[in-house]
């Protein structure tokens, strides 16, 4: 039996999503590279900048949760155009008049450009181009274009706001930063138009054209214990993530170990994982369970933690910095191939929309009490604070472990891919 690649088209066309994916979102998590300029250009307040993300972050699982459903309903290919080119209107709005007031309308607005359909399709997409036992490699691809997306992004947008802080000032400088993110999302957008067009949807086996998703069958979905199951690995697997963003400060308040190349290796730290998805696709593809990938994954993160647990003041800085970075590639690996658990988790591909709608409404909903979680122990219990988050990913890991280890089981039981 030949086995089944991935060809030019689909690969260019998984390496354009995930391009998108990251134009999308560069904009609306600006305030994490150009807080103080923004805050200059705007006159906001660090509480206003929070309450604005905390508007975002509602409409994360608002428009995601309805979003998906219509996903399903709709062309998502078509989803994903029309939600780009909402966000480049946005971002133009955002460069010709940054404020406050502005601000808090924009970021509501691009909780509906960024979530309500983009989310699910750009999630869907993958899945839905391929067959079921390539959408491993297929989501490695993706996830690889996405560091690429984001490190030329970000890389450009500094490129450009020092050519012109020092002629024109912080202020001025940020809006050709946003004008800089406005061009990625339109130009993403165009790319998309050209390169859909050249790639269809897996029809059935008996190549006969899928029905499109009911809204009967949205019971059948919130019904489905694999789809509980994938969501909670995604969730532990995202919190982790989120925790490894504490570890330029950790090594500073603890060890008092002063990184100047901090800013780098949060970047790497943050998107270097994806780069090594493809690989991480390739293995999925040979293991076919991507379930029993995550088990590995979790506990190898629970080793890594535990080891910068027991690290004493007198570890080398190369090795602290070392383990963080590794760990921290690590997690956003497995964070991402947690996309790639559909099949196992038994959605109906016609339902990947609303499927995936849920998934990132819950698996990323840490980004709403998360960071003042740990903010409060930190300021309640100083350096101690930092023990109780690690363990309280150690905690999450050990469950996302024990999730994927039911999924694995229930999957190989159903006989998913035999």
């Amino acid at each position: 039996m030949k086995t089944k690649r991935l060809n030019g088209w689909v690969i260019t066309a998984l390496m354009v999503g995930g391009i998108c994916y990251a134009a999308s979102y560069s904009l609306p998590y600006i305030k994490g590279i150009f807080y103080g300029p923004m805050m200059e250009a705007t006159g906001a307040s660090n509480t206003q900048l929070g309450l604005i993300m905390s508007v975002y972050g509602f409409g994360n699982i608002v428009f995601n949760l309805i979003g998906g459903f219509f996903t399903d309903k709709w062309d998502y290919k078509k989803c994903i155009i029309f939600s780009l080119l909402g966000t480049t209107v946005l971002s133009v709005w955002l460069a010709l008049a940054p404020s406050v007031v502005n601000m808090f309308i924009i970021w509501g607005l691009f909780g509906v450009t960024t979530f309500f359909v983009f989310n699910p399709s750009i999630f869907k997409f993958p899945r839905m181009i391929v067959p079921d036992e390539l959408v491993g490699e297929s989501v490695g691809f993706f996830s690889f274009a996405q560091a690429i997306g984001y490190m030329l992004t970000n890389f450009v947008s500094l490129y450009v706001y020092n050519l012109s802080e020092k002629r024109v000032g912080q202020a001025a400088s940020f809006s050709n930063v946003v004008w800089v993110y406005a061009a990625f999302t339109f130009v993403s957008a165009i790319a998309c138009i050209i390169v859909f067009r050249k790639v269809k949807d897996v029809k059935k086996d008996d190549g006969s054209e899928e029905d499109k998703f009911s809204f009967g069958q949205l019971s059948l979905v919130m019904k489905e214990p694999g789809l509980w199951l994938m969501i909670i690995c995604g969730f532990c697997m995202y919190s982790t993530m989120q925790t490894t963003s504490y570890f330029v400060p950790y090594y500073k308040d603890v060890f008092q170990v002063a990184v100047t190349f901090s800013g780098v290796l949060g970047v790497l730290n943050l998107y270097g994982g994806r780069l090594f998805s493809p690989v991480l696709g390739r293995i999925a593809r040979q293991t076919k369970y991507v379930s029993r990938m995550i088990i590995f994954g979790a506990c190898t993160l629970i080793v890594f933690i535990i080891c910068i647990l027991l690290f004493a003041s007198y570890v080398p800085i190369g090795v602290l910095m070392g383990v963080s970075l590794i760990t921290g590639i690590v997690c956003t690996l497995f964070t991402n191939i947690c996309l790639a658990l559909p099949p196992e988790a038994n959605v109906d591909r016609r339902a990947s929309g609303t499927a995936m709608g849920l998934y990132a409404a819950i698996a990323y909903s840490p980004d709403l009490f998360q960071h003042s979680l740990f903010g409060f122990w930190l300021d309640k219990y100083g350096n101690s604070g930092y023990i109780r988050m690690f363990l309280f990913s150690i905690v999450l890991l050990t469950v996302g472990a024990v999730s994927a280890f039911i999924l694995y089981q229930r999957s190989k039981k159903a006989h998913i891919f035999e």
